[in-house]
């Protein structure tokens, strides 16, 4: 056995072992992640935890997207119910079997940033994958066990099979698991005809679900914080100086000018995408690069949760799949990029003190104006590619 595949299978291994180890003793677990400065949230492992206990919920008679006793912080649930029934078939709210699982994700995780760094076999990437990872960002995500890390390891195996039909299933469960990797599905573009029907029944999926959806969206909170993405989180924290200060915007008009902040977002990606994009017959590049793949995935997930959602920082850690194809370019743009993304994955540092003063108010601007700098890049980018792959013309 070389040496890569020896480091492949035995570091993950290590790495996931010693976490698991580290989560059964609360001293350990609070002392470790203070080393990193990454806020601990109790217990180990606390976001899948609390589908554990909505399970229990369910399993009481409750419906926990609307009584939800057993989590801590009293919160409904707020995943798709996919994840009570996958919980109940294994036996998750089970002490042993929750930590067996933890243990496998968290090998997985590890794993497909190792193979990651020996697939793209770059100097660069990998002294920037490294950053990534001991970001405050990503280590909070591990802390956590946020299902976001679920869904980083489908979209890694969405982009790195080949046959189409393999990967199917596996898209499909990411829509299922949270919904967002929907914007993944241009990774099917070179087969026209398998991209529409995709896109289709995407939709028809959405639409069954439509209920649980709209419980998700009523029961998830929008923060309006340094340490978050999106525009409805944007749009959040400008309300909140707004309704403060006695500004334009109230609780009586604050949906419309949300709804008004989101329309303008899609109308300004708009107008970078079709910058690039082009109707009508053109010449196609034959070949869909690991590295086309690898953006198209994490710049589409990117770009529609900056649309649509309000996500904790710890969602940028998608990005690490845009690194492969950027670091490729001959220009000074790629290490603003790069270093605007690590800024923002260490955005936690900047988050604290009196969220109403000049002060916290610029420091959000700042960081805020980097996650959109992010966005407006990988827009432009996004619609390059898609416009070398993807050709739509309409017959007279």
């Amino acid at each position: 056995m070389n040496f890569k595949r020896l480091t492949l299978f035995i570091l993950p291994l290590i790495i996931s072992s010693l976490i698991i180890i580290l989560s059964n003793d609360i001293d350990l677990w609070k002392n470790f992640w203070k080393i990193f400065n990454v806020p601990v949230q109790l217990p180990p492992f606390s976001d899948l935890d609390s589908i554990s206990r909505a399970l229990d919920a369910k399993l009481q008679g409750l419906d926990p997207y609307f009584d939800n006793p057993y989590d801590l912080s009293q919160k409904p649930y707020s995943y798709t119910s996919i994840w009570l029934t996958f919980f109940e078939l294994f036996r998750l709210n089970d002490q042993i079997n929750f930590r067996v699982f933890n243990f496998l994700i968290i090998y997985f995780y590890i794993f497909i940033f190792i193979k990651l760094s020996f697939k793209i076999n770059s100097n660069i990437f990998s002294i920037f994958l490294i950053i990534s990872f001991f970001s405050t960002s990503n280590l909070l995500l591990l802390e956590r066990l946020n299902i976001e890390i679920i869904i980083i390891i489908l979209v890694f195996f969405i982009s790195i099979i080949k046959n189409d039909y393999l990967k199917l299933p596996i898209y499909f469960s990411a829509i299922f698991l949270k919904l967002y990797p929907i914007f993944a599905v241009f990774i099917f573009m070179k087969n026209k005809k398998l991209f529409f029907l995709i896109i289709f029944l995407s939709l028809i999926l959405l639409a069954i679900i439509k209920d649980q959806i709209y419980l998700i969206l009523k029961n998830s909170i929008e923060y309006a914080l340094i340490f978050v993405h999106g525009f409805p989180s944007i749009i959040k924290g400008i309300s909140y100086y707004s309704i403060r200060n006695d500004l334009l915007i109230n609780e009586n008009n604050y949906l419309n000018f949300k709804i008004l902040f989101i329309i303008a977002a899609i109308v300004y990606t708009s107008l970078i995408f079709f910058y690039n994009f082009r109707l009508g017959k053109k010449n196609l590049k034959k070949e869909f690069t690991l590295e086309e793949k690898f953006f198209v995935c994490g710049a589409g997930i990117y770009i529609g949760k900056m649309l649509f959602f309000s996500n904790w920082d710890y969602g940028l850690i998608f990005l690490i799949f845009t690194l492969p194809y950027i670091i490729r370019f001959n220009n000074n743009y790629k290490y603003m990029y790069l270093l605007i993304l690590i800024i923002c994955m260490n955005s936690i540092y900047f988050e604290g003190g009196n969220r109403y003063t000049i002060f916290y108010a610029s420091k959000a601007f700042i960081v805020h104006l980097f996650k959109i700098i992010i966005f407006s890049y990988l827009c432009f980018y996004f619609s390059k590619i898609i416009n070398t792959h993807l050709e739509l013309k309409f017959k007279k």
